[in-house]
C-alpha cells in the first residue's frame, strides 16, 4: 500500500534529485501532481527544481549526506513538516570510477561502500521509522553491476549487490507495516556520472553488449521508479527490476 488515506494527495522524498535519474525521477512525480521534497549533497539542483515546479520542496537550506545517519533522520522528519507524511521514498545515490581492482585502496572502498549501500541502509531506517505506522513504498537504486558484476567495479558490484539484498530483506521485515521496498537496477545511462567516466568513449566499448544497442535515458529509469513506487505494483515487494537494455538477462 502507497497511501493509507486514498483521499489525501500522495507524497514523495527524491534523494539525489540534483541531477540524473533523481532528477527525472523528482520531475516524473511532479507530472503526476505527487508533492515532492527533492533532496541531494548538492542542494542547487533541488533549489531550481522547487523554482521550476510547484509540487516541488525543498527541506531545509544545506545539502544532505546521506552517508551519514542522523543526516537521514533530519532529512526525513523535514519532508514530513513539510509535506505532513510521505508515502513514497525514493534513494537515487550512487557513485563510481572505473578502476582496477588491485589499483584501489582502502579508502577508495570505503568511499564506495558509504556512498552506494551505506546510504541506502541509513535512508531505509529513517523512511522506516517514518512509514511504520501508515505504510509507504521505497524504491532503492542498485545497477547491473550489482546483479551480473562488472569488471573496473568489483567493491562498487558488491555494495550494489547489497541494495539488492537489503531490500529483499527490509521487504520481509516490515511487509507488516505495509511498507514494500523493491529495487530498480539501471544498466548503462545517459548521466553526468557517465559522463564523468568517459562519456561517449565508454558508451561506445559496452554499447556493443546491449542487446537494444544504445544507453538508457534517466526518463526511462524513472518510469520504472515511479511503476514501483505506486499502487499499480501495490502486490510488489522484495523484487529488482533490470532496466539496461538487456544487458544482464541472462545473468
Amino acid at each position: 500500500m502507497t497511501d493509507a488515506n486514498p483521499d489525501r494527495p500522495s507524497t514523495a522524498l527524491v534523494v539525489g534529485a540534483g541531477s540524473g535519474i533523481g532528477l527525472a525521477v523528482a520531475e516524473l512525480f511532479a507530472s503526476r501532481g505527487i508533492r515532492t521534497v527533492a533532496a541531494d549533497l548538492d542542494p542547487s539542483g533541488p533549489r531550481q527544481l522547487a523554482a521550476q515546479h510547484e509540487h516541488i520542496v525543498v527541506a531545509g537550506d544545506a545539502g544532505w549526506d546521506a552517508t551519514d545517519p542522523d543526516a537521514c533522520d533530519r532529512l526525513l522528519q523535514e519532508a514530513v513538516a513539510q509535506l505532513g507524511s510521505v508515502d513514497r521514498v525514493v534513494s537515487t545515490v550512487g557513485w563510481t570510477a572505473i578502476t582496477r581492482f588491485l589499483d584501489e585502496t582502502p579508502d577508495y572502498w570505503r568511499r564506495i561502500i558509504d556512498v552506494n549501500l551505506m546510504s541506502a541502509i541509513h535512508l531505509s531506517a529513517a523512511a522506516g521509522r517514518v512509514m511504520k505506522d501508515s505504510g509507504g513504498s521505497i524504491v532503492l537504486t542498485s545497477s547491473e553491476a550489482g546483479v551480473a558484476g562488472q569488471s573496473g567495479e568489483a567493491v562498487y558490484s558488491a555494495a550494489k549487490a547489497g541494495v539488492v539484498t537489503l531490500a529483499k530483506a527490509l521487504a520481509r521485515e516490515w511487509a507488516r507495516f505495509g511498507i514494500r521496498v523493491n529495487v530498480v537496477a539501471p544498466g548503462v545511462t545517459q548521466t553526468p556520472l557517465l559522463e564523468s567516466q568517459g562519456g561517449e568513449e565508454l558508451l561506445s566499448s559496452v554499447v556493443r553488449a546491449i542487446p537494444l544497442r544504445r544507453a538508457g535515458e534517466p526518463s526511462e529509469i524513472a518510469a520504472a521508479i515511479e511503476f514501483l513506487s505506486s499502487d499499480a505494483a501495490s502486490y510488489v515487494t522484495g523484487q529488482t527490476l533490470c532496466v539496461g537494455g538487456g544487458l544482464t538477462m541472462s545473468s
